[in-house]
């Protein structure tokens, strides 16, 4: 199986700290991320979870990924799934930004485990063309919104 390799920055003029705030409690999430339906919080506390089960929606049916947290450090956030059909790793780092707010780097790597979800696997590894990365812009307006500041020019 191919890995499927998203990364990007979103920028937006919030501070770095607000930021945080919204990206470490990960139920906020699908309210910025077009692709994310909902989260359940499986341990930990609502502001900072060690675990969250994640439902993504697909053409085929609901894709259902468990992640834990393994590093929260002001500005770094690391997550490894470790339950679904889809293996990997992801990260996002907080910088400061040249104009004064914040830069948020992702990385996220991926491997569509199951035969069910095989035929998603092109459409995830499409996330980052065509409509793909028209809702990873969003998601970084959205982001940038919730923290309380505007959307700056994303690199997706």
């Amino acid at each position: 199986m191919a890995a499927i390799d998203l990364s990007g920055t979103w920028r937006t003029t919030a501070p770095r700290a607000d930021v945080w705030r919204v990206v470490v409690d990960l139920t906020t999430w699908p309210t910025w991320w077009p692709a994310i339906d909902d989260v359940e919080v499986l341990a930990g506390s609502a502001s900072m979870p060690e675990a969250a089960r994640f439902t993504f929606g697909t053409p085929v049916r609901p894709l259902r990924v468990e992640m834990a947290v393994t590093t929260t450090e002001p500005g770094r956030l690391d997550v490894v799934t470790v339950g679904g059909p889809v293996r990997g790793t992801g990260r996002l780092d907080l910088d400061a930004d040249e104009d004064g707010g914040t830069a948020v780097r992702f990385a996220l790597r991926l491997d569509v485990r199951s035969l069910i979800f095989k035929p998603v696997e092109r459409i995830l590894a499409g996330a980052a063309r065509g409509s793909g990365r028209e809702r990873l812009r969003q998601a970084g307006d959205d982001l940038a919104r919730l923290a309380g500041g505007e959307p700056g020019h994303h690199d997706v």
